[in-house]
C-alpha cells in the first residue's frame, strides 16, 4: 500500500515539474529555480539545494546556477528520477514536448534516413532523365543529385520523418516541438551527419548498374591537406571567447555559461542577447561537426 502511495506521489510530482515547465517554456526555452523545485517537490529549498549539489558530485559538468535551464534537460531528468526513484521520467519529458535528449534525436535522424532510403528504392527510375543528366555532367553523382532533387523535395522527407516521430512517441506539439525538431534536423541536413549522398549510396550503386550495365568503381580518396580554421568558425569562437583548439565541450560549457547570464528569467534585458547566443551555438556546432 506504501509503495503504490509514493508512486502515485512520484507521479503528481513529476507531472507538477512538467506542467511547470510547459506553462513557462518559450520555442522549448525555459528555466527552473531551485525554490520552485523545492516547492514542486514538497521539501525546504535548503534540502532542495543539498541534494541538488550531492548529485552533482555524480555529473561534474553540470554547472550550479540557482536552477535548470533547458540546456540541463539530462541533468534535470537524472534528478528526478534519483529522486522520485522511477524510471520513466526521460518518457514523460520527451512526451511533454519540452525537451529532447540526444537519444529520441538519434531516433529521428536514424528515421528521416530510413524514409529517404525507402523511398527512393521504391521509386520507379526514370532512366531516360537520369541517362540524359549523367550525359551533361562529369561526376555521375551529380546527376544523381540533380535526378533526385527534380524528383523529391528535402524539406518533404524532413516534415514526413518529423510527423512520423511525433506521431509515434504521442509527443505534444503546443510548446514548440515541432519547429525545434524541423530546425534541428534542417541545421544537420548539409552536414556530414546527414550527408545526402551517404543515404542514397546504394541507390546510385544501383542506378549506375541499371544504365552502365557494370558496377562503378569506388572514388579514390583525396589526401586531406590540413587547412586553415575558416574565418566564420573563427568568428563564433572569438564570440564564445574561445580558441582554435576548442573541444565540443569547451563549447557547451561556454554556452551554459552565457545563457545563465543572459536568460530572460535571468536578465530582463537579455532577450536579445540569448536569441544571438543561440543562433550562433547551433551554427557553431554544425561546423564542429563537419569538421570544419
Amino acid at each position: 500500500m506504501v509503495a503504490k502511495a509514493e508512486t502515485t506521489k512520484s507521479k503528481q510530482v513529476l507531472g507538477d515539474v512538467i506542467f511547470e515547465l510547459q506553462n513557462h517554456s518559450d520555442s522549448l526555452r525555459w528555466f527552473l529555480t531551485y525554490e520552485r523545485l523545492a516547492e514542486l517537490l514538497e521539501i525546504r529549498k535548503e534540502e532542495c539545494i543539498r541534494k541538488i549539489y550531492s548529485f552533482r558530485a555524480s555529473q561534474p559538468q553540470m554547472s550550479l546556477s540557482g536552477g535548470f535551464h533547458e540546456v540541463d534537460g539530462d541533468y534535470l531528468i537524472d534528478f528526478l528520477s534519483k529522486e522520485l526513484d522511477v524510471d520513466y521520467v526521460p518518457a514523460e519529458f520527451l512526451r511533454s514536448g519540452i525537451f529532447f535528449s540526444e537519444r529520441p534525436l538519434y531516433e529521428l535522424r536514424e528515421s528521416y534516413k530510413a524514409l529517404i532510403q525507402t523511398t527512393i528504392e521504391n521509386h520507379k527510375l526514370d532512366k531516360e532523365l537520369l541517362l540524359l543528366l549523367a550525359a551533361a555532367t562529369v561526376d555521375f553523382d551529380d546527376a544523381v543529385d540533380s535526378y533526385l532533387m527534380d524528383k523529391f523535395e528535402i524539406e518533404f522527407f524532413v516534415g514526413r520523418a518529423i510527423n512520423m516521430f511525433i506521431d509515434l512517441r504521442k509527443i505534444k506539439t503546443e510548446f514548440g516541438a515541432e519547429a525545434f525538431l524541423k530546425d534541428y534536423l534542417m541545421a544537420l541536413v548539409p552536414t556530414k551527419i546527414l550527408n545526402f549522398r551517404d543515404i542514397t549510396k546504394e541507390f546510385r550503386d544501383r542506378t549506375y548498374y541499371e544504365i552502365f550495365g557494370r558496377i562503378r568503381e569506388a572514388k579514390k580518396k583525396k589526401k586531406k591537406t590540413k587547412q586553415k580554421i575558416n574565418l566564420e568558425l573563427e568568428q563564433l569562437l572569438t564570440f564564445f571567447q574561445l580558441g582554435e583548439d576548442a573541444t565540443i565541450a569547451d563549447i557547451k560549457k561556454k554556452f551554459k555559461e552565457l545563457m545563465k547570464k543572459y536568460h530572460p528569467d535571468i536578465n530582463k534585458k537579455g532577450e536579445e542577447m540569448t536569441k544571438k547566443i543561440i543562433l550562433k551555438y547551433n551554427r557553431l556546432m554544425v561546423l564542429m561537426a563537419e569538421g570544419n
